[in-house]
């Protein structure tokens, strides 16, 4: 098999971006994957405000990548901890069919129960799914409660099949953000994210949730002040995303502790 972990970054490239891109490639070396990390590729400009999120889907599109088996599109904010010695695409290997792996977010949409009308919040989620319905005439997943279901598009597989599907069932990236602005939701739902949990969806891709420790998640409790509380969400995890104010200015060693350290020590 030939596989790929692919980065990228449009911006200054920060302490932390370049911590996390080493990081990264030393773990596809380590796994015997090939690398490639785009520096300023600015691939989609007229997008509004999350136009560089797009970058996320350069390599389904990018004839580089035509001859792989498996690519991993990962941010640069996912950190391998010390403890990861596996291989992320031994999974897919037994199961070709699938097209697509991803990580579910178990806890946002409880969380987005508690944030004020106006953001990112279960109220958006619940009209965000309702464009979706009414756009594609897809329903999106929903929790036993009926929430709305958070799927992270910082790390994602696809397979070589997957790649070719998404290149016929995508929408146009312009079409789905017109439809989200017309309904006046903010500007988040217009980003990669949302994009790409509509489009498994519409395109009925073969998808299978990947364990959550491929994208364990630290973030800070929304809403509040400094001291800020974290929320660690860590669980004998491979990847840890870093979503923490500041992360693309932590220096490598910071990034290493939060990573892999208790937060009372970082």
């Amino acid at each position: 098999m030939r596989n790929v972990i692919y980065q990228f970054w449009d911006g200054e490239l920060t302490p932390g971006v370049k911590a996390g891109v080493n990081a990264m490639k030393k773990y596809a070396h380590d796994i015997g994957a090939e690398y490639i990390f785009d520096d300023n590729p600015r691939w989609q400009t007229d997008l509004g405000k999350y136009s560089p999120h797009y970058g996320a889907f350069l390599p389904l599109f990018d004839d580089r990548f035509d001859d792989y088996d498996y690519i991993l599109f990962v941010d640069t904010d996912v950190i391998p901890t010390d403890n990861c010695k596996e291989n992320i695409f031994d999974q897919f290997y037994d199961v070709p069919e699938v097209e697509v792996g991803i990580c579910e977010e178990w806890m946002q949409p409880e969380i987005r129960t508690r944030v004020s009308v106006g953001g990112i919040n279960s109220v958006n989620d619940a009209k965000w799914a309702q464009a979706v319905k009414t756009g594609w005439n897809v329903d999106v997943p929903r929790t036993e409660d009926g929430l709305v279901k958070v799927f992270n598009s910082g790390v994602v597989v696809y397979s070589k099949a997957g790649r070719l599907k998404a290149q016929q069932k995508f929408v146009p990236f312009k079409q789905y953000k017109v439809l989200i602005e017309l309904l006046r939701l903010p500007a988040f739902y217009t980003c990669d994210q949302p994009y790409l949990s509509a489009m498994l969806d519409i395109g009925n891709f073969e998808a299978v949730i990947m364990d959550y420790k491929w994208n364990s998640v630290v973030c800070y409790e929304p809403q509040t002040a400094d001291p800020r509380p974290v929320n660690d969400y860590r669980d004998n995890a491979n990847f840890v995303h870093v979503m923490l104010n500041g992360k693309h200015h932590f220096d490598r060693d910071k990034l290493w502790r939060v990573a892999n350290k208790p937060v009372e020590e970082w």
